[in-house]
């Protein structure tokens, strides 16, 4: 049986190939290639005394396949707190998740094709939906989002559509279909919900944000396809802070960006990579009452706090099993103490933080 790659959880088949699979260790060649200098040190035979060119090449690699270890990471402040494992659900591939002022939580269980609503203590309440394209189905869900008076909003990936049901499950609405024009859809992944109905749109597949009315006509579209500040490939999340700034999870970009309420770039943060501040497939992001983001940091199977100017403050998680570990974390919800519940998406399970009391 062949093991799984140490970076991204593929397969790596046979074993004798290494830690990496065929896609991370194509990453790495191609990190190698894009650096002559460190090409011609690998494949020469290493000569006493090394020139300084010679030396700065080798720590070039060195850094180079650090990122490969599962120890590359610089140091940041430990986090104290426990992790426990929600067991009132069963779930076959979790994604997307939202959270009501009561602290019930909304999970998207996207093989099962439908939405299962969650007490606060983490026990099963109620489950909406089956699969199927007619109101109130779902082909592929992968997101939900709740409006300030519950009603959910559901990315219906595979249907290329929203869907708007109540809070009890009734399908109250539904807009779009697959296409590229203004309120058409390719894939949504990601969505969310302003304080004044509005609803923002993560339009995967056609690398762009739209934002709805509450009535889901379309007010603005923003972004193409590319990798400029504005630009975005296969964006995920999508998160508000309270000044009406929104935040997406640029997937293939491996970065967060951060936009005005009128969709003009402000900020981008992070690189593809695996060292604090940096991203493997971000797929979710959220942003706390004190303008903290969270970011599900995918590939890199852990969680990571960003203050609101960008900068790392907090990483949770590791590749694995156990609580605390993930393997696929993509859902997130946060809380006003600094708690946390994470779809462990791979684990088919979620998880819940419970920060120590401060001192």
């Amino acid at each position: 049986m062949g093991s799984t790659c140490v970076r991204c959880s593929q397969a790596v088949d046979p074993p004798s190939r290494g830690a990496l699979c065929v896609a991370c260790g194509a990453r790495l060649r191609a990190l190698l290639a894009a650096r002559p200098g460190v090409r011609r040190a690998v494949e020469r035979p290493l000569v006493w005394p090394f020139g300084a060119a010679a030396l700065i090449a080798l720590a070039t690699v060195i850094a180079i396949l650090r990122q490969f270890s599962t120890g590359a990471m610089e140091e940041i402040a430990t986090q104290h707190g426990e992790w426990h494992v929600l067991g009132g659900a069963q779930f076959i591939s979790p994604v997307g998740m939202a959270a009501d002022h009561l602290g019930n939580l909304y999970v998207i269980d996207a093989a099962n094709y439908r939405i299962d609503k969650l007490g606060p203590d983490g026990n099963l309440v109620a489950t909406f939906g089956a699969r199927g394209t007619a109101p109130g189905q779902f082909d592929r869900p992968t997101a939900v989002a709740l409006d300030p008076i519950g009603n959910l909003y559901v990315a219906d990936t595979a249907s290329s559509r929203i869907q708007k049901l109540s809070s009890t499950g009734v399908p109250l609405a539904s807009w779009g279909s697959f296409g590229t024009a203004p309120g058409e859809f390719n894939g949504p992944h990601g969505l969310t919900v302003d304080h004044e109905g509005n609803v923002y749109v993560s339009d995967t597949g056609n690398d762009r944000l739209q934002k709805l009315s509450p009535l889901g006509r379309v007010m603005a579209v923003w972004g193409r396809s590319g990798q400029a500040p504005g630009e975005f490939r296969q964006p995920f999340g999508v998160a508000l802070d309270a000044d009406g700034a929104v935040y997406v999870a640029d997937n293939l970009n491996h970065r967060v960006q951060k936009l005005s309420a009128s969709g003009t770039p402000m900020a981008e943060w992070g690189t593809y990579g695996f060292g604090v501040g940096q991203f493997n497939y971000p797929r979710w992001v959220v942003v706390d009452i004190r303008g903290d983001v969270f970011v599900s940091d995918s590939y890199n199977h852990r969680i990571q706090q960003l203050s609101p100017m960008g900068t790392p403050r907090a990483i949770w998680g590791s590749r694995g099993g156990q609580p605390g570990q993930f393997r696929r974390p993509e859902g997130l919800v946060v809380d006003e103490a600094g708690g946390m519940v994470v779809v462990d998406a791979d684990n088919d399970r979620l998880q819940r933080y419970v920060p120590s009391p401060t001192p």
